[in-house]
Parts: C-alpha cells; sequence; structure tokens
C-alpha cells in the first residue's frame, strides 16, 4: 500500500465565500470543503463518488483573511480509493504547541476503467437503487397538503445566508414524507470543479434544514453522509430541482436521502444517508410559525 502524503493547499477566499454565515462569523461550507479536496486529488482516484463524509469542525474565515493555509492529507486504502482529509493547523494563545484541526474527511474511489461517466446518460445501478429506495416517497407523493415555505422567507427567517448562498428558488414544499424545491446552479461560475457548482447540493442542504424545523423543531447543519454520487456535474445558472427523503432519525441526529435531477428529471447526483444535527448546543430555536404543532 502506498504510504501517505499531504499537499500544502492555499485557498483564496473570493467575495461570495463571505456570504456563507453563521452567528455572524464566515464559515467553509461542506460543499466548498468537498470542492477543494476534489480538485486536489491525485488522478487515481474519482472524486465524484464519495463515500463515509464527515465535518468535523466548522472552518471559520476570519473577516481580514484573503487565503487560507490548509493541508489535504491523503491515505491510500487497500483494495483501492483513499481518506481525503482538509485539515488546519491551530496554535493555542497560551503555548506554541500546534495541533491539527480535521474540518472534512471522505472516502474517494479508485477511478473505474473505463472512465467516470460525464453525460447525461440513462439511469446507472446505483440511480435506480436510489430512486427505489427513496426517490418516490416526498410531497409530490404524499396525500397530505404541503406546508408551503416561500424562497425569501427560507433565507430571511430559517437559513440566514447571504444572496451568493440563496440558490432555493421559489417556494419549498414540505409534508412529513419528505421536502422538494426548485434550486439555481448560482451565478460563480468560477466556484465550478471536479463535483460541479457546489451551490445546488448546498440548497438542498438547505431544504433538509427547513424540513427538521418543521418536523423536529432544530435547526440542523450537515455533519457526513454515507455516500455521494455526481452522476453528471451541476453548472453555474443552471436550473435544478430536489428531493429530499427524511429516513429514520439516529438519536438527535436527522437522517436524509437527496437526489437533484436536472429540468428534464435527468438524475445529477444522488446523496444517501446525509446526517444533520444541531451544532448550537440548543441556541438555535425554528422560529415558531415553521414549527408544526405550535
Amino acid at each position: 500500500m502506498k504510504h501517505p502524503r499531504e499537499i500544502p493547499l492555499v485557498i483564496p477566499v473570493p467575495a461570495y465565500l463571505r456570504d456563507h454565515c453563521a452567528d455572524g462569523r464566515c464559515v467553509l461550507p461542506a460543499a466548498e470543503a468537498l470542492q477543494i479536496l476534489a480538485r486536489t486529488l491525485p488522478a487515481a482516484y474519482d472524486a465524484r463518488r464519495q463515500e463515509g463524509a464527515q465535518f468535523s469542525h466548522l472552518l471559520i474565515v476570519d473577516e481580514a483573511a484573503v487565503r487560507i493555509e490548509a493541508v489535504h492529507e491523503i491515505e491510500p486504502l487497500r483494495g483501492g480509493g483513499c481518506r481525503s482529509r482538509l485539515t488546519t493547523r491551530r496554535t493555542g494563545p497560551r503555548t506554541s504547541c500546534t495541533r491539527r484541526i480535521e474540518h472534512a474527511c471522505v472516502h474517494f474511489s479508485a477511478l473505474r476503467e473505463t472512465g467516470t461517466d460525464t453525460g447525461k446518460e440513462p439511469a446507472t445501478a446505483r440511480e435506480r437503487a436510489f430512486r427505489g429506495a427513496s426517490g418516490e416517497r416526498g410531497p409530490d407523493r404524499d396525500d397530505a397538503a404541503p406546508f408551503v415555505v416561500p424562497g425569501a422567507r427560507l433565507y430571511d427567517e430559517l437559513v440566514p445566508f447571504g444572496p451568493a448562498w440563496r440558490n432555493v428558488t421559489g417556494e419549498v414544499r414540505l409534508t412529513p414524507a419528505g421536502a422538494a424545491a426548485a434550486l439555481s446552479g448560482g451565478r460563480f461560475p468560477e466556484a465550478a470543479g471536479p463535483l460541479g457548482s457546489p451551490f445546488p447540493f448546498d440548497a438542498a442542504m438547505h431544504v433538509a434544514c427547513a424540513w427538521g424545523q418543521r418536523y423536529r423543531g432544530v435547526v440542523a447543519f450537515p455533519v457526513g453522509f454515507d455516500r455521494r454520487e455526481v452522476l453528471s456535474p451541476t453548472s453555474s445558472g443552471g436550473r435544478y430541482v430536489c428531493r429530499v427523503s427524511p429516513l429514520a432519525d439516529e438519536g438527535a441526529t436527522l437522517s436524509f436521502d437527496i437526489q437533484i435531477d436536472d429540468e428534464d428529471r435527468r438524475a445529477m447526483e444522488t446523496i444517501r444517508n446525509l446526517r444533520m444535527r444541531d451544532i448550537s448546543g440548543g441556541k438555535r430555536i425554528p422560529p415558531a410559525w415553521v414549527r408544526e404543532g405550535v
């Protein structure tokens, strides 16, 4: 097995990133962290097939920072694939000791001999399995009348990010069985990379967050997922739709399957068992108007 390696990174802080704020602090989005790892992934690995993702610690971007110094740690795994970790170094205020902080960890698959799918092909076996497992659930397959949240209100009151990250367009339709919404690919082509545009995936998690506020009474942030497959990369300015299907809760952790399609209903991304939970210690409370039964 090959030895682990480290790739030093100098990550620029573009203006659009500063719109991704929580409690007044700029935070690196999970979708952006995965894009950073994918951009510096060796050619032997398939950036579009990801498993076992964990988002352990928020990466706070200093208000005056124009770049972030980080490290991409790559550990080859037996049987192919690798474990990738995005880390930064932190020195304690009263000591000279430096420690590594892990912000994102994900397994990338080995590159298939035939290459990665790049076109909008008919459904793959994985896509068909996803549709069979969760794709037929959601507001469009539920007898219950949906609870509708206008996109403007979503971002003014439930997910208060700045303009660059407000990529749920129109209304969010919520039922106990799931959620659905239209998404935008964003307005920043420079954000695109091997995984396409980061904005649709990020926006789909906003839809899941709204579901959690409605039916579980929590403001949940992503902390990991089991598997993500980018079947065809999204693009800046593109129009998409997402279906969010809740799974059984794992204690205080909410779990979802997500599918992102283009306007012709061709699958672009599938995310299995996205895990989200409250990381504020109960400080963030959904407004009363969105909570069921309040």
